[in-house]
């Protein structure tokens, strides 16, 4: 965005202070204006793609959807797959501390005339900094490590009522990035 500011000095005429303080009128185009629909319609769709990455720690870390937004970015399968891995910690004592670093989140693939548009995501997703952990002892819980701590992701996203929504997401940790 452009931005104009008249300079002027405390000496000089009148017209030399109207001429110098009027600034040009400049319009700066707005986002929508600048994106064409479908462009405009894969940043939204990464925005909540970015925002759910945002608010599944936080449910981890809490055991609990409860108190999180991830109901408003998540459905189907996606949020099937948090609520019973949330019910595992618990029921295990544990919870995940940390947070999952996501990088280069990228529209693959796009149908948005259908009736119910929908986009494919791809990303990076590093879990090295996040951690299972003994609720009661802080201390990291023995698991099974993956071989790669950062793996491609795929997800599938659709938008419902006007929000874009993770439905579900394939893991490849035979994909490292």
């Amino acid at each position: 965005m452009a931005l104009t500011a008249a300079c002027t000095s405390s000496s000089g005429s009148d017209n030399e202070k109207d001429k110098t303080a009027t600034p040009t009128p400049t319009t700066a185009p707005s986002k929508s204006a600048s994106l064409d629909p479908t462009e405009a319609a894969k940043a939204d769709a990464l925005t909540a793609y970015k925002a759910y990455w945002t608010e599944l720690p936080k449910a981890y870390a809490a055991t609990a959807i409860e108190g999180t937004d991830l109901k408003k970015y998540a459905a189907a399968d996606a949020l099937n797959k948090a609520t019973e891995e949330i019910a595992n910690l618990k029921t295990n004592g544990r919870v995940m501390t940390g947070e999952p670093v996501l990088s280069n989140p990228t529209v693959t693939a796009a149908e948005l005339e259908k009736k119910t548009p929908n986009v494919s995501v791809s990303a990076c997703l590093d879990v090295s900094k996040w951690k299972i952990t003994d609720k009661k002892t802080g201390q990291p819980a023995p698991v099974a490590s993956s071989p790669v701590p950062k793996y491609v992701i795929t997800s599938l996203m659709e938008r419902w009522n006007g929000s874009w929504m993770v439905l579900k997401y394939e893991l490849h940790a035979d994909q490292p990035c």
